[in-house]
């Protein structure tokens, strides 16, 4: 009534308001994309019509292996990474889909009208509903396994196992990739959970829009006890491994 601020906010990125007039970020990441070759075809300077993202300043420190492994992805020269905060878009080299979120994420291709995988490998699996399928699950299996197939994607067959296993055989350790949920966190590389829209959109074009979160470090020291499992602990925000680890 007098005026007193009861609380506030600040808009950490004005792109934001692009994404508000273009329906959502992928919108405007595709219509960005059209608007560049567009403009390139025709010889046209760069438009200055969007909000370009303001990176963070530099710290003047290093960069923790998280940081570079998404710079690689992002085409930096050898070495330099992504500072906490900032904008990319990264390549994904690997998508995994689960059960439960893969017709979401069907429709969302559909939606795209994707024709055909861009990302490396796109992996759908079918570890939630195998052991005791309801006859809508059963329909799942075979309609959700031939439509990843036939756009370049790897179906697993009901019962073949978790996700985890398998991308375990098949990632390599520099792996940026995506998944709908913590099913597809990868043991090797590192990942970075999306819906299912932005996990489509990775799968489609084989990148990803991404703010880079901050890198915290953890170490532990000792000795393990006899019988102590080896523990590896990989996620963008945090690593932990033990001297028995990979």
């Amino acid at each position: 009534m007098n005026g007193e601020v009861i609380a506030g906010f600040e808009i950490k990125s004005e792109v934001i308001f692009d994404e508000v007039c273009a329906g959502g970020r992928i919108p405007l990441i595709i219509g960005r994309g059209l608007t560049a070759r567009a403009r390139e075809a025709m010889d046209l300077s760069v438009s200055t019509v969007f909000r370009l993202p303001t990176n963070p300043q530099n710290s003047g420190k290093g960069y923790s292996l998280a940081q570079k492994m998404v710079g690689r992805a992002c085409n930096l020269p050898q070495g330099q990474g992504i500072r906490p905060g900032a904008y990319c878009e990264s390549r994904m080299t690997t998508v995994g889909s689960q059960d439960t979120t893969g017709p979401m994420t069907r429709d969302e291709l559909k939606d795209l009208a994707c024709l055909s995988f861009s990302a490396d490998l796109v992996m759908q699996s079918f570890c939630h509903t195998s052991a005791y399928p309801k006859p809508v699950d059963v329909q799942t299996h075979h309609e959700l396994s031939e439509f990843m197939a036939t756009r370049g994607g790897v179906s697993l067959r009901p019962g073949d196992g978790v996700i985890h296993s398998w991308l375990n055989r098949l990632l390599m350790p520099d792996t940026v990739g995506t998944g709908g949920d913590s099913h597809t966190r990868f043991p090797i590389g590192i990942s970075f959970p999306a819906d299912s829209g932005l996990m489509a959109f990775a799968a489609a074009t084989g990148v990803m829009p991404l703010d880079m979160p901050e890198s915290v470090l953890a170490r532990f020291k000792g000795q393990m006890q006899q019988g102590s499992p080896c523990v590896t602990w990989s996620t963008p925000s945090r690593s932990m491994r033990s001297s028995r680890g990979f």
